[in-house]
């Protein structure tokens, strides 16, 4: 009948039955009997609790989400290099479904069947008439209507995350556009049903006709109606959101409407382009824009402390950030601050340009429970990278629109989103379990991620409809007026861990307390600048030196201090550690404060290097010290050099930890 080539999770087939067949038979299914509802309810197919799953779908299932393509004879080439989908081969592929059951299929005509496509469940738990906010009474089901103007013809949604905008080439069911026109196609029979219902049915009533000698009654009809004629259901999205991306997006419901926002979605990023990210809000060149509010993470390197990373980030703030990215369909994508010397075609890189207006939140992942409850609630057990100790809030007004913009230009900045697999937002979940799940495709590990990335904020201007008149056909035109529709979501998906954490860091003890950031750094600026009177070099002897080692026992935050009487000169290395009743806080500054002074008072240049925590124990049978984690104000010291300074200085035995995700 047929011969067969397996790739991943699909399989072509070319057929080689000499008799023609047509789809019902091929697939030995009865398509005939099918529920007609299956041809666009994605909720009537087998559902699962969890994304990509495997749901064991039947012939009939494949054919109503779109899962089998097919190629006539006349695509076949002699090349064998080239595949058969390839536009090269000048015929373009078709989506067959659940109408096309009784279509002929000859021998050397090709079946592409997707025979595990990939489920968007989540698609199934909103009610997409609903306004945002409200469960729908029938169904129970939230809703995601943020705006609707059906005069206009637009609909404004929050689109939740892990459902994508439009088809995907094994599931044209499962999607934002899918389940809008649905529901409006719901919403035009209803009204088409209730206007049957509501009229008075005049169709007959009697008449005496006589015929030769006999008289009697008959029924007359009276003049049928028209049948009426039920409009296409129309629904574009010029607007895209990433599938793992949640927030405001605009769909359209006329094809006016769907080509004038598009219009103002190039105007503005050609518009952008040419001024360089100007900051004059409504510009003539500007029709639309769009504000998000993500959350990044940040992973201090060897050399800096999450209070330095936090600095650097807000100083992005209300600057243009410009990269640019490669040319390519794969992702990751690539984002550079030059483009090489070395590339052929320098234009093909496209100009990327962000602002971040604001930093509104800064919290911790790592050194409490808060902490580790927040991090949980973001990444789940398996999602945060090592390196993260802590996260932060950003708006940011993307002033041109690329793939994967915000995702790439931050990640490149050292600043990756909160979730976000593919540019080390997120560790990969590696549980066998998980595994299974994804079957073992990469892209469904990747984007089956929520991330922290919303579209909270959208402007536009208000078109007006002008009749205008075409040799073919009257058409509605839309033009800009100056009126401006605009729109706001006032909370993430985050916000509430957000909230909990602040709640609960308030009742977190001393000793277990992280740092505020700016509490860190201001103890930092007082322990650094505070008068002392300095004594003269040549008077700071051995025997005026602090100790080099000072340890409290159990377990506290220790700092490692690097000295010196002149630039140059023979370095000199401290460590303290003590409990906040010892040093009079809870942060590492409060630790540092005492050494400091002493050290400035004798004359001596001194850095912070960095810091940690050290369990000590000093009893008749051992002075051990354990050297581990991190410092949120002067970042992570070198826990080996700091043994090697405790064991060289005293008569403690000490170890160390260098594993990232400690505190």
């Amino acid at each position: 009948m047929s011969k067969s080539a397996s790739h991943r999770n699909c399989i072509e087939i070319v057929v080689t039955s000499t008799i023609s067949t047509t789809i019902s038979t091929f697939f030995h299914c009865c398509v005939k009997v099918l529920d007609p509802a299956y041809r666009h309810d994605p909720a009537l197919f087998p559902q699962d609790s969890h994304n990509n799953t495997r749901t064991n779908l039947n012939a009939a299932q494949l054919l109503a989400l779109g899962s089998v393509w097919y190629l006539p004879l006349s695509s076949s080439t002699k090349s064998s290099t080239i595949d058969r989908f390839d536009p090269k081969c000048g015929v373009k592929p078709t989506r067959l479904n659940i109408g096309d059951w009784n279509k002929t299929i000859k021998s050397g005509e090709y079946l592409r069947i997707h025979f595990d496509p990939r489920r968007f469940l989540d698609t199934n738990l909103y009610d997409w008439g609903t306004i945002d906010g409200i469960l729908n009474e029938t169904s129970g089901k939230p809703g995601v209507v943020v705006a609707r103007d059906d005069e206009a013809g637009y609909i404004i949604i929050n689109k939740p995350c892990n459902i994508p905008v439009h088809a995907r080439v094994d599931n044209v069911l499962e999607n934002v556009a899918s389940s809008i026109g649905r529901m409006l196609w719901l919403e035009r029979r209803e009204s088409l049903l209730a206007d049957d219902n509501g009229e008075e049915m005049k169709d007959e009533e009697d008449e005496m006709v006589t015929v030769g000698n006999h008289t009697y009654k008959r029924r007359r009809r009276s003049k049928q109606r028209k049948q009426k004629i039920e409009p296409l259901v129309y629904v574009a999205t010029p607007q895209r959101l990433d599938q793992n991306t949640s927030g405001l997006l605009v769909v359209g419901t006329k094809k006016t409407f769907a080509a004038y926002f598009a219009k103002l979605l190039r105007t503005k990023t050609s518009g952008q382009l040419r001024l360089g990210g100007s900051t004059t809000q409504y510009s003539s060149n500007c029709g639309v824009h769009k504000t998000y509010k993500c959350l990044v993470c940040i992973s201090p390197q060897a050399s800096t402390s999450m209070v330095s990373e936090v600095n650097r980030l807000k100083g992005y703030t209300n600057e243009v950030m410009k990269h640019y990215l490669e040319p390519s369909i794969r992702a990751p994508k690539r984002f550079v601050e030059t483009v090489p010397d070395d590339v052929d075609n320098v234009e093909a890189w496209a100009e990327c340009l962000l602002r971040i207006t604001n930093v509104t939140t800064v919290c911790t992942v790592v050194g409490n429970e808060p902490s580790d409850i927040l991090a949980k609630s973001l990444w789940g057990e398996y999602g945060k990278p090592d390196e993260c100790v802590g996260i932060a809030e950003l708006e940011i007004e993307l002033l041109t629109g690329r793939t994967h913009q915000i995702r790439g230009q931050l990640a490149a900045t050292g600043f990756p989103l909160v979730g976000d697999v593919q540019y080390d937002g997120a560790v990969p979940n590696t549980s066998e379990l998980y595994k299974e799940r994804c079957k073992g495709r990469v892209e469904s590990n990747l984007d089956s991620e929520r991330l922290a990335l919303q579209c909270c904020s959208l402007e536009f201007l208000d078109p007006n409809h002008d009749e205008a008149s075409s040799h073919y056909e009257k058409q509605k035109k839309s033009k800009r007026s100056e009126r401006w529709n605009s729109f706001r979501l006032d909370h993430a998906f985050w916000s509430p861990f957000i909230i909990k954490f602040d709640i609960e860091c308030a009742d977190v003890s001393s000793s277990e307390a992280t740092s505020s950031l700016d509490d860190e750094a201001l103890h930092l600026k007082e322990a650094g600048t505070k008068d002392v009177d300095l004594l003269p070099h040549d008077s700071a002897s051995t025997h005026d030196i602090p100790p080099r080692v000072i340890l409290s026992q159990g377990g506290h935050k220790y700092v490692v201090i690097k000295a010196t009487l002149t630039e140059g000169d023979r370095e000199s290395w401290f460590v303290r550690s003590s409990s906040p009743e010892e040093c009079g806080g809870p942060y590492h500054a409060n630790v540092a404060e005492e050494v400091l002074h002493q050290l400035h008072t004798l004359g001596y240049l001194t850095q912070v290097m960095g810091g940690g925590r050290i369990d000590y124990i000093d009893n008749e049978e051992v002075k051990h010290a354990h050297v581990f984690g991190f410092s949120y104000g002067f970042g992570k010291g070198d826990h080996e050099q700091v043994a090697s300074i405790i064991e060289q200085y005293s008569d403690i035995i000490a170890t160390f930890d260098n594993s990232n995700g400690l505190y």
